[in-house]
């Protein structure tokens, strides 16, 4: 069996600091961190999304930014603004996505001059609204946001950061390919089957700056239709373009009635003021966005006529006069607008860019500001009657591009404290993920505040999975290794529940990093576990038992680590968490050779015992037990009868130590009977470590007897009566296992132990009974010391039993064999027990002549108790002889020496024996 080096254990103490984290095969080098800085020199946590960390992502597939896919709804269902002007273009669209139409279905929407917020992504969403609600796409309709024009070009989503969310959109069923490559093949796959099937699908590309952005997810199938949105004319295989102008006079003035009239039912002042609508319509640009923020100002302020709006937005053109007109345009509605707002409605615009996904809810932007959710959303609302957020579904909110980049700048003049409001979002994040895992783990019956069954909980996770997406990659850009890690644990859990096997599998590897990274065992256990699930579920059950035999090994360190805990409450969790982690292991291997298992296992139960003298507490009494008993079993399942029967002794070794003693006597007993009968003895030296383990259990007893002695005549007596007889029937037990590989010495130092514990228990003939056994093994070894021990141990038990001629003839041979070994003490003490016998069968005349070399052996020895009770026997044996003078100076001497060995029970024995037999004691 392997061992671990013996060190000498210490109590738990605070851990150092952790040491840089090691690598993990299959899990990519660590990404350097990012350091931002605010214009002022603060921190920024987030900044245009452009701080992702590249291995957080849903989908198996290479690092980066997070696709997300929404589906398309029909136009009776979508929410939207007033869309207005766009006729024909509107009808040169849908009649290249009517599938009846027979040209090639490519449509991209581009716009003049690169300008912004001219109504791009208003005419796709429109015209694919329509396009469903007639019925066109019983394949499917998804739209994603390509964010082409990203600050940073990382983040811009490409083709393969799109095909694995893509791909459950539309309902793949097969189970996703970790490779981009693979996945492309499965989702062209899935749209060639979808054509012969004939059930076309819709795909909604938007805000894509190149054509490498599209080229690859374009349909094959001329029944099929994409709708690409761009800032540039774009050159796509098959595609027609369509090119976007601003609104005409005339139709930027009816968006803004009919916008107007939407938010203030029955609002004339358009009508009423048709120059002032002209002019503010020339300063917006003609541009839909601006002209969206313009109207929501004249809403906001009902004594606001046009013309007025449109004189205050002439000033602020002349202060932004270094930009293009549509730049201009659209700033100066940004500046007017967020100046209208109040103080708690512009913190929460400026505070909405730190959460770093696509959209957020009421309730985490409450978290942003520190507010309840009911106040928040009345806010909440207000921005969105402003237009500078929009609703992104039910209790959601976005912001367009241009937008969050002017609350970014903002953001960073005013000077908000960014690290709060952050960790806020974070811990939300964190504690829902937490919420909707224990849904997902414990069911229906186990409802949170926040969710009462699985379908809540997987719909929040549906909702907010990009959210936690870009949460992680911020959380562990700026060191929250922790807080990253739970969010992906909710994430694993999520794919986990679905039997997304990849993307699981993923989730669980990027987990895995963020444990390592936070030198959090209990997570780093977590992550290998569902990494062997999601292998074993996709079927790979060799990758799966390579992962699973990663997890037992990591347990070394868990268990190593618990020495450095911080408390015992922490030791015995480290403990308690490897050996949920080893049975799961066991588990999940099946059948196997059960090796790594059983080491483990007697590794923690071996630590658990060391820790016992600090005080692991009640909580943690089973933890060696629980592990001991695993190890048996582990090693009975696989036919080791070596294992089974080393647990089986370290087992009742466990149960006496934490007082457990039912069932202690069986597991010696399994120990024995698992012991060749004719072990020949070529493998006895393995099995004799099972012996050893019996022995020590036999004097773990033994000292309960010692225990029980010291507490009282009560305790005594008990001992006496019940433990003794428990002892004698381990130490039989244990006889027998020596016995079956001929080893006598072994054999002979159990019955010399029992008979001690008889003797000091005062069950004498046990103590006979012992030394006679003993002896018969002493002299089949030739070990002429241990008999001559065992003899006078013997000789002074049949003293106390007053059996004087037993006593002197057990004594006489022990003499002899001590001195011939030079154990000139031990011959001392007998030539006492002779003398004493010898006195006390009315020979005193012989008892001289033994007490004298008695006295001087001691002496020799320097014995001091054993020179006082040879010069107390003495003493007797000269009165009874006649010599009473020499007597009383004897009888001083051994006065003055029990006086002189310091030990007060000693002197006043010694000082009972001379008042007594009538001596003087002075």
């Amino acid at each position: 069996m392997a061992t671990e080096p013996a060190r000498e254990p210490s109590p738990p103490n605070p851990a150092p600091p952790p040491a840089s984290a090691p690598a993990i095969p299959g899990v990519p080098p660590h990404v350097p961190h990012l350091e931002a800085v605010a214009t002022g020199g603060g921190r920024v946590y987030q900044a245009a999304r452009d701080l992702h960390l590249s291995e957080i992502h849903q989908h198996a597939g290479p690092a980066g930014p997070a696709a997300v896919v929404e589906p398309v709804l029909p136009a009776d269902e979508a929410v939207g603004d007033v869309f207005v002007g766009r006729g024909e273009e509107s009808r040169d669209v849908l009649a290249i996505l009517d599938p009846a139409h027979g040209a090639t279905g490519m449509v991209v929407v581009s716009s003049v001059a690169g300008l912004a917020g001219i109504g791009k992504t208003a005419l796709a969403r429109s015209c694919a609204a329509e396009a469903v609600a007639r019925g066109w796409y019983p394949g499917g309709a998804v739209f994603v946001d390509l964010n082409g024009y990203a600050p940073h070009p990382t983040d811009q989503v490409m083709p393969h950061h799109v095909f694995g969310p893509m791909l459950h959109a539309l309902g793949w069923r097969d189970p996703v390919d970790t490779d981009p490559r693979g996945q492309a093949a499965q989702y062209h796959r899935l749209l060639v089957e979808r054509a012969a099937e004939g059930r076309p699908v819709l795909l909604v590309l938007d805000n894509a700056s190149t054509t490498t952005q599209v080229a690859d997810l374009l349909p094959r199938s001329r029944v099929h239709r994409a709708l690409i949105t761009s800032r540039h004319t774009l050159s796509a295989r098959g595609s027609r373009t369509l090119v976007l102008g601003t609104l005409s006079p005339a139709d930027a003035r009816t968006l803004v009635e009919e916008q107007l009239g939407l938010l203030v039912p029955h609002d004339r002042r358009v009508r009423h003021d048709p120059d002032g609508t002209a002019r503010l319509c020339a300063l917006c640009g003609h541009l839909p966005l601006a002209l969206h923020i313009a109207t929501a100002l004249l809403a906001r302020d009902p004594d606001r006529t046009p013309g007025a709006l449109a004189d205050e937005l002439a000033r602020a053109h002349s202060r932004l006069d270094v930009l293009d007109d549509g730049e201009r345009a659209v700033r100066a509605a940004f500046d007017l607008s967020y100046r209208r707002l109040t103080p708690d409605q512009a913190r929460l615009f400026r505070m909405l860019p730190l959460n770093p996904g696509p959209h957020i809810s009421t309730e985490a932007a409450a978290r942003l500001v520190d507010g309840t959710d009911g106040t928040v959303g009345g806010v909440i609302r207000e921005l969105a009657r402003a237009h500078v957020i929009e609703r992104a579904g039910a209790g959601l909110w976005r912001q367009h591009d241009l937008i969050r980049a002017y609350a970014i700048e903002i953001l960073n003049q005013e000077g908000d404290d960014q690290d709060q409001a952050s960790n806020r979002l974070l811990d939300h994040y964190v504690s829902l993920a937490a919420e909707a895992v224990r849904i997902l783990r414990h069911g229906t019956g186990r409802a949170t505040p926040h969710f009462d069954d699985d379908e809540q909980a997987l719909g929040w996770f549906d909702r907010e999975h990009p959210n936690l997406q870009a949460a992680i990659s911020m959380a562990a850009t700026f060191g929250d290794r922790d807080g990253a890690l739970r969010l992906q644990e909710g994430l694993v859990a999520l794919h986990a529940h679905r039997g997304q096997t990849t993307e699981w599998e993923a989730a669980a590897r990027s987990a895995l990093r963020f444990a390592v990274e936070a030198d959090d065992h209990a997570g780093h256990t977590w992550a290998l576990d569902n990494m062997a699930l999601a292998l074993a579920a996709a079927g790979r059950p060799e990758e799966a038992a390579e992962t699973t035999e990663q997890m037992l090994r990591f347990q070394y360190e868990v268990v190593d680590a618990a020495w450095n805990a911080a408390s015992a409450y922490d030791a015995g969790e480290a403990l308690r968490q490897a050996l949920d982690a080893v049975l799961e292991g066991d588990r999940l291997l099946g059948e196997h050779d059960g090796r790594l298992v059983y080491d483990l296992c007697v590794k923690i139960a071996e630590t658990v015992a060391e820790f016992g003298r600090y005080g692991l507490g009640e909580a943690y009494a089973d933890l060696g037990l629980r592990s001991l008993e695993t190890a048996a079993e582990t090693a009975r399942r696989t036919g080791n009868h070596l294992d089974n029967a080393l647990a089986s002794a370290r087992l009742a070794l466990e149960r006496h130590r934490t007082g457990r003693m039912t069932g202690a006597l069986d597991g010696c007993t399994r120990a024995l009977e698992l012991i060749p009968e004719e072990g020949g003895h070529d493998e006895a030296a393995s099995w004799r470590e099972v012996c050893a383990l019996l022995e020590r259990f036999c004097r773990a007893l033994a000292t309960e007897g010692r225990t029980a002695r010291a507490e009282g005549t009560f305790n005594a007596t008990r001992w006496r009566d019940e433990g003794l007889r428990f002892l004698q029937a381990a130490t039989d037990t244990a006889v027998l296992a020596y016995g079956r590989l001929g080893d006598r010495a072994g054999q002979a130092r159990l019955q010399s132990g029992l008979a001690r514990e008889g003797f000091e228990s005062g069950d004498y003939r046990l103590a006979v009974s012992g030394h006679r056994r003993a002896l018969t093994l002493l002299r089949e070894l030739g070990d002429t010391a241990g008999q001559g021990t065992a003899l006078a141990e013997l000789a002074h038990t049949f003293l106390l039993l007053g059996d004087y001629e037993q006593a002197a003839a057990s004594a006489e041979p022990a003499i002899d064999l001590l001195v011939d070994n030079d154990h000139r003490g031990g011959a001392g003490r007998a030539l006492s027990t002779l003398a004493n016998a010898l006195y006390r069968s009315g020979r005193p005349d012989q008892a001289l002549p033994a007490a004298r070399r008695a006295e001087a052996l001691a002496g020799e020895t320097d014995d001091q108790q054993g020179r006082v009770a040879a010069l107390l026997i003495l003493g007797l044996a000269l009165r009874d002889t006649g010599n009473e003078e020499e007597a009383t100076a004897v009888c001083g001497q051994a006065m003055e020496l029990a006086r002189r060995t310091g030990n007060g029970y000693f002197t006043r024995w010694t000082a009972q024996i001379l008042t007594n037999e009538g001596f003087p004691v002075t």
